[in-house]
């Protein structure tokens, strides 16, 4: 069998998930300064250990409102090329395997989210995971 791995992540009660090698780092929520002139969902940048990485709420992104920070609000940082962006979630839960054959890349499914933001749905038991594509959710033209 063959599996991958993905950090999975709340929104709301829905469940998310982004392939883990695209994953540098999850993070608390720290001071964001805004960036003028950025798009909505473009919270602005945050200063992580020397490195400035800007910040996208990805409730915002996905068209589902925007993240409420709370004591489970994190930021996870990936990577896309040679750029890192932190996405605001509501909470970051764990790590799972899915199987390659238990994700669904049939996505006529969905009318609430953007099609081409979503990679696939995984099926983990009675479980249904959103796996994102990283890449398209954060191009930001």
């Amino acid at each position: 069998m063959v599996y991958n791995q993905y950090v999975v992540f709340k929104i709301e009660q829905q469940e998310f998930a982004v392939d883990i090698n695209r994953v540098k780092t999850i993070e608390r929520v720290t001071a964001i300064t805004r960036v003028p002139g950025a798009k909505g969902f473009v919270k602005g940048v945050i200063n992580l250990r020397g490195d400035v990485i800007p910040v996208i709420d990805i409730k915002e992104r996905l068209g589902m409102g925007k993240c409420e920070y709370d004591d489970e609000t994190r930021i996870i940082i990936v990577r896309v090329e040679e750029m890192e962006v932190g996405m605001i979630v509501d909470a970051a839960s764990e790590v799972i395997k899915i199987q390659v054959e238990d994700i669904d890349k049939n996505l006529d499914y969905s009318r609430s989210i953007e099609d081409s933001l979503v990679e696939g749905v995984g099926k983990v038991g009675e479980r249904i995971i959103v796996i994102l594509d990283v890449e398209k959710v954060l191009k930001i033209a």
